[in-house]
């Protein structure tokens, strides 16, 4: 088909994608010099008066969509019976040509989807749901932003099918179940699909394959979602939980919208969910640059325990010569004061350092312990922690219980519900192991800590426990 020359004022320069239901075409607008996207859709879409009504009030709608995160519309209206619509010109690719150059990392996915789930929730607050969410919908700017485009133009498709007999309207490897049904949707068929991108950015490609689009299809309504680890086993194991809550069958399993999910994905990639809220983003927030480390809360007390823990030892330095004051890294990571015991020198190379006395405040360390979603399930809540693999997990408040998910690379994804609103404690126990050649160098009333050392208070029950608090949703 030849290039048209004009659309409407818009002068037509090249083709940048052609599908199924649009063509858009990069021009230039001489009203206000600039180049612009110029998106054009099929001329039988026009031939129903409904439909031509619809499109006017449902592209006004799409239109007054402003975040930024989302690509701009700036123009609306039709060519000799064809309607079209203009966009900003995003000249810096789209997330399809990221992902064919190669799997993405988990700190630039958290980065992007984070951009993205803002500008989605603020077309949900609106009500208006996109419908067709996929790498080919995310566009980045010259400085490498990422800005949704084409909100609302599946249900505009989909609002004529009658006229085209196409039926569901979307892209099949990124429908959500009930989209493929043909059943009414909502904001969480968006959040299925961004689960679907999340997946293919960090693995490099779709969960689901299969001969044909209806084969596809059929894979999203039926099938479990793929493990991502069987394909990364690399990845954090709160990854896989992350994926499947997103791309939960049922959609109530499924994050209550896409802050939820950006979160759960800043968690693990940074250590913090991030400043993000639901009800009140404004898609502004600092960019991350390659030489940008983000530190999260549990990095910044370590670092601040380390330097206190390193003007000690110069303190014992000085006072004792050689002697060392030590404590684990772990310990002062978890706790706001550490002992460190004074170390006897050791009485040949190969034995282990350890005193007949020392602190009896003596700490030990206790287990990580993270929360990487809240869903309601069936009208329950649930909350899913990872902990490390093996560790004891015990629910102490009444009415609730907990879990194990699945195991992967030395963590263990746990699931604990309770009482709506409810405030829940979950105690995760890592015991400190004490070998028999550790215990035969001390007296009968010490113990081996951590260090290797022999002590005089012997761990209490609780050494090595910490209680995690859970606040639980209210589900309707």
């Amino acid at each position: 088909m030849p290039l048209p020359e004009k659309i409407g004022r818009y002068e037509i320069k090249s083709e940048l994608g052609r599908g199924g239901m649009a063509t858009v075409y990069r021009a230039y607008d001489p009203s206000f010099d600039r180049e612009v996207a110029v998106k054009v859709l099929p001329r039988e879409m026009m031939h129903d008066p409904q439909f031509r009504s619809r499109f006017g009030r449902e592209i006004k709608m799409i239109a007054s969509l402003e975040h930024p995160s989302i690509v701009p519309v700036y123009d609306v209206g039709d060519d000799d019976g064809q309607p079209f619509f203009v966009m900003r010109f995003m000249n810096g690719g789209s997330l399809s040509d990221v992902i064919e150059k190669g799997s993405v990392s988990l700190q630039d996915t958290a980065r992007i989807v984070e951009k993205i789930a803002q500008g989605l929730a603020h077309a949900h607050r609106k009500g208006i749901i996109h419908r067709d969410l996929k790498p080919d919908n995310i566009l980045f700017d010259e400085e490498g932003d990422p800005f949704i485009s084409d909100f609302g133009v599946a249900k505009l498709s989909e609002s004529s099918s009658n006229l085209t007999g196409s039926g569901v309207i979307g892209t099949p490897a990124y429908m959500s179940p009930e989209q493929a049904q043909g059943l009414e949707i909502d904001h969480r068929s968006d959040v299925y699909g961004l689960g679907v991108i999340v997946y293919q950015m960090l693995s490099g490609h779709q969960p689901y394959s299969a001969d044909t689009p209806m084969g596809v299809v059929v894979k999203h309504i039926t099938e479990p979602v793929p493990e991502i680890l069987k394909v990364l086993p690399t990845l954090q194991p709160e990854i896989d939980a992350v994926i499947k809550v997103a791309m939960a069958k049922d959609r109530t399993q499924r994050y209550e919208n896409t802050i939820e999910l950006a979160k759960a994905l800043n968690v693990i990639a940074f250590g913090s969910s991030g400043n993000l809220t639901y009800s009140s983003n404004t898609g502004i927030l600092p960019r991350l640059k390659n030489n940008t480390i983000r530190l999260s809360k549990k990095q910044t007390t370590g670092l601040a325990v380390t330097a206190a823990v390193l003007l000690v030892a110069l303190v014992g330095f000085l006072l004792v010569g050689n002697q060392l004051f030590s404590s684990s890294e772990e310990t002062a990571l978890q706790t706001e004061e550490v002992s460190a015991p004074i170390l006897e020198p050791a009485t040949t190379e190969a034995a282990a350092a350890f005193a007949p006395s020392c602190s009896a405040d003596i700490t030990f360390p206790v287990p990580e312990v993270k929360e990487t979603a809240s869903i309601c399930t069936k009208k329950l809540p649930y909350v899913n922690l990872t902990i490390p693999e093996g560790a004891e997990f015990t629910a102490l408040s009444a009415d609730s219980k907990c879990d194990i998910v699945v195991t992967n690379s030395g963590k263990d994804v746990i699931t604990c519900t309770g009482p709506a609103f409810a405030l829940i404690e979950v105690q995760v126990c890592q015991r400190p192991e004490i070998t028999i050649a550790q215990s035969s160098q001390c007296s009968s009333d010490t113990t081996y800590n951590t260090e290797g050392v022999c002590c005089v208070a012997v761990p209490p029950e609780d050494a090595g426990c910490v209680i995690q608090q859970v606040q639980l949703k209210g589900c309707q």
